[in-house]
């Protein structure tokens, strides 16, 4: 099936997470894949990796996993968070942090915050189309999602290849959130977004100089 659900930025939120998955199975998403940022801020993070893991969906690993293995076991969130069990704890430790997958003919690169480093946010100042191209073009990939800045976006090239950010998962209002989640038609390279509690879809306008 050509349709990819792009979900990141979970944040121990399994319900939004759950909700995120329920749209995507209704509109017949062939896979999933997640943007990282399992953990951190919200209350539920065992049961939200425990969700993404028996469904299988991949995903890369994120600051907040990254910063989650580095506290250890049984160390507080310092964003407020639940604390990830052990279980939790190994299932981020077998996270990359980037992810390569063919789907559709297309090649579509998964990283966190840019190719760069999960702490890069990609903005319109920082990254004007430039340099999403040479991203596109360093990596051979027709398409790059990304998470990090709890934002939607998505850019096109002149050459029809995109970067896209379907937004953050969590809904718990302890972080700016977009509560938005994405579908890529590798068929078509078309890019919608949706509400994660209504599933109804969201407008985004085109990033600054998109062809």
């Amino acid at each position: 099936m050509s349709l990819l659900g792009l979900i990141s930025d979970v944040h121990g939120d399994p319900i939004g997470l759950e909700l995120a998955w329920a749209h995507l199975t209704v509109m017949g998403a062939g896979a999933i894949v997640c943007a990282g940022d399992l953990v951190g801020y919200g209350p539920s993070p065992d049961r939200a990796v425990a969700f993404l893991e028996g469904r299988q969906i991949p995903s890369v690993r994120g600051n907040h996993d990254r910063w989650a293995l580095e506290r250890g076991p049984g160390e507080p969130d310092e964003f407020g968070g639940g604390t990830p069990g052990e279980e939790t704890l190994e299932a981020l430790k077998r996270l990359e942090s980037s992810l390569v997958l063919e789907r559709g003919g297309m090649i579509v690169v998964v990283v966190h915050g840019s190719p760069r480093g999960d702490m890069e946010f990609i903005a319109p100042r920082t990254h004007p189309p430039y340099v999403l191209d040479s991203y596109l073009d360093t990596l051979g990939a027709d398409a790059i999602v990304h998470g990090h800045t709890h934002r939607p976006m998505w850019y096109r090239s002149s050459r029809d290849r995109l970067v896209v950010n379907p937004g953050s998962i969590i809904s718990a209002p302890v972080v700016a959130t977009s509560r938005t989640f994405a579908t890529l038609d590798t068929a078509t390279r078309d890019v919608r977004f949706f509400d994660v509690e209504s599933g109804n879809p969201v407008e985004v306008p085109a990033w600054p100089g998109s062809g």
